[in-house]
């Protein structure tokens, strides 16, 4: 799939609701792309094995993405290992 850009040799992949979550937001595939290459770690807690989450702090403003390791099966039987992308937010940034 050589429509969806690529991060660490596997595409990435909306979700229905990270799909919905990026259209609300007005962002693209590549601003997620940013956020996975340029980000910190920043899951407060542990994730399952599989997920990565990042965010990305500009200005007052937090970019947070949440993906998960995974594979596409083509019609023709050809697999790839993708990234789905299952959440989306941007937050206001609270010095604590």
């Amino acid at each position: 799939m050589d429509i969806y850009p690529k991060y660490q040799n596997g595409s990435i992949i909306p979700t229905r609701s990270g799909y919905h979550e990026l259209a609300d937001l007005l962002m693209n595939l590549y601003d997620v792309l940013d956020v996975l290459e340029n980000g910190y770690d920043c899951a407060p807690s542990k994730r399952k094995k599989g997920k990565i989450e990042k965010c990305l702090h500009l200005d007052n403003k937090v970019t947070r993405i949440v993906v998960a390791e995974g594979q596409f099966a083509y019609p023709d039987g050809e697999i790839e290992d993708v990234y789905w992308l299952i959440h989306v937010s941007v937050e206001t940034y609270k010095k604590r």
